[in-house]
């Protein structure tokens, strides 16, 4: 439910990966396959998977509660047209991730680098199941628009301070900023979702 922590089932598929790992439309096979299968079920095993969303309305070119707010960005606002509410939305894949990744690099570059790619897969997947968990709160009619996040167009990184503040982020799933406004943990996304409202036809 709406601002409820929810841990989610992940199924990446190789295909996915494999453009992760720029791979264009090759899928691994052989050896590659095995070892990325290998570190799929070693990834799987440490992660933790967590979602948090909530429902805000826009108003007057801010978004949030009483007492905290960030502005609609230009480009945000042509992509949040027509909408009156939004979500916002955070996830992570957790701590044991870049745990993982540190040990893994110590020993293998090309293991890093399919880790990359597997961690990138999770985090999208991750999202993805969460958007589809949030179409079931919708009302009769209401639709989402695709996600975007700070850093795209004119929407500044500094806003995902107040986006994370308002999920409450660090408590609950544990993801923060660094001062120089990175994700931590690394495998981490945040974004604004619009809602767009029912479609009322003009009867005149």
């Amino acid at each position: 439910m709406n601002g409820d922590i929810h841990t989610l089932p992940l199924k990446p598929s190789m295909e996915e990966i494999a453009r992760y790992m720029r791979m264009g439309a090759s899928t691994p096979d052989g050896i590659l396959a095995k070892r990325i299968h290998a570190l799929i079920e070693l990834t799987v095993s440490t992660i933790r998977p967590e979602c948090i969303w909530r429902r805000f309305p826009i108003l007057k070119g801010l978004i949030g509660s009483k007492h905290l707010q960030f502005a609609v960005s230009n480009s945000l606002a042509a992509h949040l047209e027509g909408c009156r509410d939004v979500y916002l939305i955070c996830g992570t894949i957790g701590t044991g991730f870049d745990a993982l990744q540190r040990k893994v690099s110590a020993t293998s570059a090309s293991d890093s680098l399919i880790l990359q790619a597997i961690g990138a897969a999770m985090i999208e997947n991750l999202m993805d199941s969460a958007e589809n968990e949030i179409r079931k709160e919708l009302a009769e009619g209401e639709s989402l628009t695709p996600r975007y996040s700070p850093g795209y167009g004119d929407f500044p990184l500094d806003a995902q301070r107040a986006l994370l503040d308002l999920l409450d982020t660090p408590r609950r799933i544990g993801v923060s900023l660094t001062g120089s406004l990175l994700m931590t943990p690394s495998k981490s996304v945040s974004a604004v979702i619009g809602i767009t409202p029912p479609h009322t036809p003009n009867l005149f």
